[in-house]
């Protein structure tokens, strides 16, 4: 079977052309999502931190490839390289990673050493976003979205904490809300993913109409 049909590092998702017709509309995987944001000592923004819980069946497969494909001397470290090698190939989508302050967009860059494993039958993912310029969320909200573009995977957030503000020591700000809204698409939007097979064209961005929107402020 040909390898590298969807951009999610690389991967191919064969495992899904063998299910029914009428289970292949969009999306064809989900991924639980939590995100923590760093403030530093004067209280700015700083990073972006994911986490990703696959489901199991894409987790599954994914796993999998990793084992026959990447290098490395045991499982964790084959796991390693296909986390490098998802990193990497995200760059080009913003690692689905859409953050704005007062509705301008804001510049973000990859960290080092994502990490990637396999835990009670799940597989996890995380990697670490810095923010090109640091933001005071005391001044202004910032807002952000995750998504997959093509709406192959639906990306929502985990429930109930989401999303966390971390202080310069690593424990949760109290001074700080996110709120989280809920993605309301046209019924015609979602009409058509759900008639949309396995590896048929769509728009580039259809997933930003299915896309969770969280605002994070400060006190």
């Amino acid at each position: 079977m040909m390898r590298r049909l969807h951009i999610l590092g690389g991967v191919v998702l064969a495992a899904l052309v063998l299910l029914p017709a009428g289970v292949q509309a969009h999306p064809h995987a989900w991924i639980d999502l939590r995100i923590s944001f760093e403030r530093d000592g004067e209280g700015q923004i700083t990073h972006m931190l994911h986490h990703w819980r696959f489901d199991p069946t894409y987790g599954q497969y994914l796993y999998d490839d990793a084992q026959e494909h990447q290098s490395g001397d045991t499982p964790e470290a084959r796991l390693q390289g296909l986390a490098t090698e998802i990193l990497d190939n995200l760059d080009e989508y913003r690692w689905y990673s859409h953050l704005e302050v007062a509705g301008e967009a804001l510049g973000i860059a990859a960290a080092a050493d994502p990490r990637m494993a396999m835990d009670a039958g799940l597989l996890h993912f995380r990697f670490r976003l810095e923010l090109e310029q640091r933001v005071d969320p005391t001044d202004e909200p910032l807002a952000y979205r995750v998504y997959d573009p093509t709406y192959f995977i639906e990306i929502l957030h985990q429930d109930p904490h989401g999303t966390e503000i971390l202080d310069a020591s690593g424990l949760v700000d109290a001074t700080c809300q996110a709120r989280l809204e809920r993605p309301r698409p046209d019924p015609a939007l979602v009409a058509r993913a759900l008639a949309l097979d396995y590896g048929a064209s769509v728009d580039y961005d259809l997933g930003q109409h299915f896309a969770e929107r969280v605002t994070l402020r400060c006190d």
